[in-house]
């Protein structure tokens, strides 16, 4: 069980009333961080805590270059008193704590971060007379006071609410007088480019955000349909689990005591992904989204994404954690905990929650990276392969490999070998590489050698040559994006089976466990030295 603490500690003093002043309010709270698409799914939560089933999202541009989004829902809907109530700033405390919305600032910050008039026509259950309230900034400014205008319902905006609605309950959002959706194109046609591709990441927002009420097959939460422009939006999951090899590596359901000794729960589940090319269509490699910014905690509070990306400071994104994505879920009982902020984006857990969190993930961080250094590694493989990228090595060190050899060796019996060199004749166990493929007598490439040195000696075909081990980060880090430079390459790998030759040569029985060691040691301390280099990009088939 994790414990964790709060400070309590107040200061007291005299009490005055400060009310704050309209105009700066206003314009001030239009600077909370919001973006777009949090701003957006804020509102879609008003939705879904007043049990709508449905939510339908318009985002329209006139000829004139003025956009308008509408959001509108089949939910509860409110009455006048309702309506009065979720307009004011500081709204009262739902009856469900258990609902998405959190601190009754969601609909107007959401909003006037993007717009300057706010209108919320709603039909409730009392009766079914349509009612809107609008905040106008500008008519704020103007009269400087708190002052909101409850004009009558636009004909288009019945129609939109009862497009959803029908003749039943539900609410319509409008955000009319947008002025930080876009910055400002002369090119009305720019214009619409750049609005459609913020639609294209509003639905992969919705898709990822409300993964859980968008799947019919989730029972986790009520099921919502949710429409941009016309166009339904599908579930996307995170975890891939419909891939065949998409690992559980670990889940544990953890209590979690709060100081007021009450006991809540979170889950926590590691989710190992395949490589980009052991998906099983190309269709599902480019829908999992495999990149550094999509790894790490996928943070759930009441079914709903609102952190993902990243590690909570545990650790710095890096490629090779790039196939593991953890699930993690709370209800509100533990927004103290976390620490929630105002958009539902952010979490900071306590410091017990973080070195829990840290000690759980581990194990699965090393499968991650793993997994990924083998894919890696294949496509190092595979594009080397397909570029002969040691041709080159091969021919230029098989031409003058005879000049400089300092040993004689001779293959007895299975792995073993008779040297001999300077220092007399010594038997030794050396890697023996029979039917080497055509050209490749010199410089061989493996996925991987053991204790993952990046080269050892060895016989190929009878002639002195090396092994290169493709699975270690300096090949990978170094080698790859040079492969096409034969210049480089057969600089690198002369200088490898320079090593090699070096060992046979100066080989005895008395230094044959350094030179091991040496190897090891080497590689090693190459591993840490490339160790923030960039991974290789990976290359588009043709």
């Amino acid at each position: 069980m994790i414990k964790t603490s709060v400070d309590t500690n107040t200061n007291l003093s005299q009490e005055i009333i400060c009310p704050p002043d309209p105009e700066r309010i206003v314009e001030g709270l239009r600077d909370t961080g919001y973006n777009f698409n949090t701003a957006v799914a804020d509102i879609i939560d008003n939705s879904i805590a007043a049990h709508a089933s449905k939510v339908d999202i318009r985002i329209d541009m006139d000829p004139a270059g003025e956009i308008t989004v509408y959001i509108a829902d089949n939910g509860i809907g409110m009455d006048y008193k309702g309506l009065q109530n979720a307009m004011t700033y500081g709204s009262k405390v739902r009856a469900d704590l258990g609902s998405l919305g959190k601190f009754g600032l969601g609909l107007k910050t959401a909003s006037t971060a993007f717009c300057r008039s706010l209108s919320v026509i709603s039909r409730g259950e009392e009766d079914s007379q349509v009612r809107k309230a609008e905040w106008d900034l500008d008519y704020v400014a103007r009269v400087h006071e708190w002052k909101l205008k409850m004009p009558e319902v636009e004909p288009d905006e019945q129609d939109l609410l009862e497009a959803t609605a029908g003749d039943g309950t539900g609410t319509l959002v409008v955000w009319r007088k947008v002025d930080r959706l876009l910055k400002n194109y002369s090119n009305k046609g720019n214009a619409r480019n750049a609005l459609k591709r913020r639609i294209e990441g509003l639905q992969f927002h919705v898709a990822m955000v409300y993964q859980r009420f968008l799947d019919e097959n989730d029972s986790r939460a009520d099921n919502v349909k949710i429409s941009i422009n016309g166009i339904n939006i599908e579930a996307w999951d995170p975890y891939a689990r419909n891939e065949e090899l998409t690992e559980l590596l670990a889940e544990e359901n953890v209590p979690v005591e709060m100081p007021d000794e009450s006991v809540s729960e979170v889950t926590i589940r590691a989710y190992l992904l395949p490589n980009k090319d052991s998906f099983s269509t190309s269709k599902a490699t480019k829908e999992a989204r495999i990149s550094n910014d999509m790894q790490g905690f996928y943070v759930y509070r009441e079914n709903r994404l609102i952190h993902y990306g990243d590690w909570l400071g545990l650790f710095i994104n890096e490629p090779h954690g790039s196939l593991l994505r953890v699930e993690f879920s709370f209800d509100h009982t533990l927004d103290t905990a976390f620490n929630v902020d105002i958009k539902k984006s952010r979490i900071l857990p306590a410091e017990e929650i973080l070195d829990y969190l840290k000690n759980f993930i581990t194990p699965s961080r090393r499968a991650a990276d793993e997994r990924y250094r083998r894919g890696t590694a294949k496509n190092v493989a595979r594009h080397a392969e397909q570029r002969d990228a040691h041709a080159e090595s091969n021919r230029n060190i098989d031409e003058k490999a005879k000049t400089v050899e300092g040993a004689k060796i001779t293959v007895t019996k299975g792995d073993e070998v008779q040297i001999e060199n300077q220092n007399g004749t010594f038997q030794h166990k050396i890697a023996i590489i029979s039917n080497p493929k055509p050209g490749q007598v010199r410089v061989i490439t493996k996925p991987d050698l053991e204790f993952g040195q990046l080269w050892e000696p060895c016989i190929a075909d009878g002639k002195h040559a090396v092994q290169i081990n493709q699975s270690h980060p300096y090949y990978q880090k170094v080698y790859s994006p040079i492969l096409a430079q034969n210049v480089m390459v057969t600089g690198m790998d002369a200088l490898l089976w320079a090593l090699a030759e070096a060992e046979h040569k100066t080989y005895n029985e008395e230094v044959k466990e350094q030179y091991e060691e040496m190897r090891v040691a080497v590689s090693r301390i190459l591993k840490t030295l490339v160790a923030d280099l960039p991974d290789p990009e990976e290359e588009d088939e043709e």
